[in-house]
């Protein structure tokens, strides 16, 4: 039986007993089909390039990088990737996720010009299938309409595996596209739900919408923040969502 694998290689949380670091942002690895393909970056160069290394991944070994949506929590330690690398890689994010850089910052993805020779840029407009397993969403958009976001599923032998970068659109949204594309909703959520502090109601929300979609496999991390992964086991239980740590691997079967 093959596998898919998922490693967390940027978050707010680390392994213990590691040197792992980490971090404001969102990053992890997908191992299916003999391919990797790293889905977002974090935010630091060199937080990235440590855990990269630790986690024993050579960037030339990484497949394609895919960007869930602007912020620069999701992309702006991509240089750590692009810097050592020999050749080309895919890099493939909704178009709202580039930007223009200003005084003060960036409204979304901007690189130098010598990163940029080793990016080519494919703009996701609809699903986006990479391997026989592994799926790229169209793009939803924020509920405040600010941007898109895209999320990535492993077509797995119990159903499909949603791994989610931080679901501005919220869950509902992605869960129903899902099965749209899939005919049933995910068996298992990874990443990043987006529920900030004292916004207990709309945890229950989720937690009421994920206990009728019969997702029962969560390990989350980034934006649902520890507030959130506490209310979210008021109602699923504390074997019912997991903390996600840089560090961290899952596995599933595929066919």
């Amino acid at each position: 039986m093959d596998k898919a694998k998922v490693t967390v290689l940027y978050d707010e949380g680390a392994m213990v007993g590691t040197t792992f670091i980490g971090g404001q942002g969102f990053s992890m690895m997908i191992e299916v089909d003999g391919e990797r393909t790293l889905f977002g970056a974090g935010r630091r160069t060199r937080y990235l390039s440590n855990n990269l290394y630790l986690a024993e991944v050579d960037v030339d070994s990484i497949t394609r990088v895919v960007v869930s949506h602007g912020h620069p929590d999701h992309w702006a330690a991509l240089p750590a990737v692009l810097h050592d690398r020999a050749e080309k890689i895919d890099l493939l994010a909704p178009v709202t996720a580039w930007g223009q850089k200003k005084f003060l910052g960036a409204t979304g993805m901007t690189f130098s010009e010598d990163n940029m020779e080793k990016i080519n840029r494919i703009d996701v407009g609809d699903w986006v299938q990479l391997s026989k397993h592994l799926f790229v969403t169209a793009p939803i958009r924020f509920h405040d309409g600010g941007g898109e976001e895209v999320f990535m599923v492993i077509d797995s032998k119990n159903g499909p595996v949603l791994i989610s970068g931080c679901c501005h659109c919220g869950v509902d949204n992605v869960f129903e596209a899902v099965k749209e594309r899939f005919g049933s909703y995910p068996v298992a959520l990874l990443g990043g739900l987006h529920i900030k502090k004292k916004q207990d109601k709309l945890a229950d929300l989720y937690a009421e919408y994920l206990q009728k979609a019969g997702c029962r496999t969560l390990y989350l991390n980034h934006c649902t923040g520890l507030a959130g992964i506490g209310r979210l086991r008021v109602t699923l239980g504390l074997n019912g969502v997991n903390d996600f740590y840089v560090g961290q691997s899952m596995s599933f079967n595929v066919l």
